[in-house]
């Protein structure tokens, strides 16, 4: 990556501002390669110039720490929006040669983005989920959106595909796991009341509708956290985390 300033002049404003933001993201990935960061950082530091940034930094010398507050300033001035997999990950995964499941199943009822799905296959592979059904047109990991949002942990869930909610339901029952829908309704049983039984499911409703009233029907519980701000639902994946956490806190 190396552009005279007449060449990068040459390029339009937007144009400019995609190369900036390359430069940022390629000196992140290869900052462990000093030799590589070096010369990226040089040409970045010619680029910002080009560009009218005034730069009293020697951004050789910075650590990523010092390199980040720097540029992200710069990259939300660019408008740059960021999303969880394009973080570079400076802690290593564990090196499990083995993974320790619970009896706990995951209901994906209906669930429109693609984005959500993923975040709850990396909650799942966390904390040892032992299935995933995917109902409706709730995306599979087949979907590169689910794949990249998953950071490679959809390999490790068993998942399984069913067009309709209520056969899971029926399957999970005849298998003498208990079913709990969680939902904001009126019936509904805060969650720290609940001592969850193993095995257990947790069916998760679409973002914007939630539960249908037939599938609630259908389950052994209804269950809530409680919220005490204005809006009174939280997102489907962090509704995951939490849950799948209480229930692996009870477990244990």
């Amino acid at each position: 990556m190396k552009y005279s300033e007449k060449k990068f002049l040459s390029f339009s404003k937007v144009k400019q501002q995609k190369v900036l933001l390359e430069f940022i993201r390629q000196i992140e990935r290869n900052w462990q390669d000093k030799q590589l960061r070096t010369e990226l950082l040089n040409e970045f530091y010619k680029c910002l110039g080009y560009a009218g940034y005034k730069v009293e930094l020697n951004l050789s010398w910075l650590s990523l720490r010092e390199f980040l507050s720097f540029t992200v300033p710069l990259e939300q001035h660019l408008g740059r929006d960021l999303k969880d997999d394009d973080f570079l990950v400076l802690k290593k995964d564990g090196k499990r040669t083995e993974r320790q499941k619970i009896p706990l199943y995951l209901v994906l009822n209906n669930l429109r983005s693609s984005f959500n799905v993923g975040s709850i296959f990396r909650t799942a592979e966390c904390f040892g989920v032992s299935k995933i059904f995917l109902c409706g047109y709730t995306a599979t990991p087949e979907n590169p959106k689910v794949s990249k949002t998953s950071m490679g942990t959809e390999i490790y869930v068993d998942w399984q595909k069913f067009d309709i909610t209520r056969e899971v339901i029926e399957f999970l029952k005849e298998n003498g796991v208990e079913i709990y829908a969680i939902e904001t309704t009126s019936n509904a049983k805060n969650i720290s009341e609940i001592e969850f039984a193993k095995p257990c499911a947790l069916i998760l409703g679409n973002e914007a509708l939630g539960i249908s009233k037939e599938v609630l029907k259908s389950v052994d519980e209804i269950v809530s956290i409680p919220v005490s701000g204005w809006k009174n639902s939280l997102n489907v994946g962090v509704t995951a985390a939490i849950c799948c956490y209480e229930i692996s806190r009870q477990w244990d």
